[in-house]
């Protein structure tokens, strides 16, 4: 089992109705293949960044989980079958997948959600032996683009 990541756009004009059914769907086609799903997330409507299929817009679904590769041949075959489904990516994010790992982690994930509580930022890591004024890199920069002009002429 691997562990993938789909990204797909689903035609703007449909109902929410008709949009809940066919993601239903694609999430089934999953887990009758035996996938372990690990997130799905709604995008909502969005602008494309380019026409698909005489589309501007379209509405972007996440699908996160843990599949065989026969899975996920059937789940992009149903993609390009059906018409309600304008684009679609799968990309391969680990060659393998800890279902376990996943499901603790997804259910600390709810478990925080249903708190309320978000996971705070981390910090971005700053090597200590940086320098953070900037201002004395500009100068060094200047004084450096001065010597070059200086030695051409």
């Amino acid at each position: 089992m691997r562990h993938y990541e789909t990204i797909f756009i689903v035609h703007p004009e449909l109902s929410e109705e008709d949009t809940a059914a066919c993601v239903e769907k694609f999430r089934g086609i999953l887990e009758n293949g035996g996938a372990f799903m690990v997130k799905e997330d709604h995008w909502g409507r969005r602008r494309l960044a380019y026409v698909v299929k005489k589309q501007s817009k379209g509405y972007f679904v996440l699908f996160e989980y843990g599949a065989s590769g026969a899975a996920v041949a059937e789940l992009e075959r149903n993609f390009k079958i059906d018409e309600q489904v304008i684009r679609y990516l799968t990309v391969k994010i680990a060659d393998s997948f800890d279902e376990e790992a996943m499901a603790q982690r997804k259910a600390e994930a709810e478990a925080k959600k249903a708190a309320g509580v978000t996971a705070p930022a981390e910090p971005d890591e700053v090597d200590e032996d940086s320098d953070n004024d900037d201002n004395d890199d500009d100068d060094d920069d200047v004084r450096d683009r001065r010597r070059r002009d200086d030695d051409e002429d």
